[in-house]
């Protein structure tokens, strides 16, 4: 009894590879332009919600953190990035600091931690001096003689006369605070305050600063001009209280 060979269709598979190679090229060409998109959605949603996108940062550094140590409670610490490590290279703490990690620096505790996300690592711990001894404050001072930090006072909320409450605060704990400007805020509903490193090149200093003063180091919100000086301070509803 003879085999038989049936017909195979040579078009119509021919039609289907084709069809599948050409999804297959769609889909590839779709994957980078979904995922700039997602990165352009998140990059906006910073810029307008930079409240938000601080607490959500510093909430997601703390839960890598405190899975490496015990971390102090009842505080939010005030997290800050390492944007120029040669700036910092004479500081230990920062020795081996490397551009992108990461600090939490907890005030009531008085511990700063550094951490690497790139590794899931803490390079170090070190104990901070919210309050100076009187030699210290001595020594700043007489800094304060030749060295000035500017300041620009805004109010970000509907609280009138935070600016002027705020600013007997600064120039109280910071001996060469000068306020070069006082104003409202484009936005009025702030809920935390916030310390904007103006030009960029004093990372070091914003974090030393916001942890004195009780403050989050960010970048210019949204909407907001560029003034003149070393610093910006948005007041929001947790320094009305």
């Amino acid at each position: 009894m003879a085999l038989e060979v049936p017909d195979v269709p040579v078009k119509d598979t021919n039609k289907n590879i084709q069809y599948v190679i050409g999804a297959v090229i769609v889909i590839a060409a779709l994957v980078p332009s979904v995922y700039f998109y997602t990165q352009y959605q998140q990059a906006q949603s910073r810029l307008t919600n930079p409240n938000l996108f601080a607490a959500e940062e510093t909430k997601k550094y703390i839960s890598q953190v405190s899975k490496l140590m015990m971390l102090p409670t009842g505080e939010t610490p005030t997290l800050a990035t390492v944007n120029d490590k040669d700036k910092l290279k004479n500081q230990p703490f920062f020795a081996n600091t490397e551009n992108g990690d990461k600090v939490l620096i907890y005030t009531n505790a008085k511990k700063a931690i550094l951490f690497r996300p790139s590794l899931n690592k803490i390079i170090d711990v070190a104990p901070i001096n919210v309050n100076p001894t009187a030699s210290e404050s001595a020594a700043q001072n007489n800094a304060s003689k030749t060295v000035t930090i500017k300041f620009t006072l805004r109010n970000g909320t509907n609280v009138v006369g935070l600016t002027k409450t705020f600013e007997t605060e600064l120039t109280g704990k910071v001996a060469n605070a000068e306020i070069v400007d006082r104003d409202n805020a484009k936005s009025k509903d702030f809920t935390k305050s916030f310390l904007i490193d103006i030009k960029g090149t004093k990372g070091a200093q914003a974090s030393q600063l916001a942890t004195q003063l009780g403050l989050t180091v960010s970048p210019l919100p949204n909407g907001e001009s560029t003034p003149s000086g070393d610093f910006l301070i948005i007041l929001g509803a947790d320094k009305a209280k």
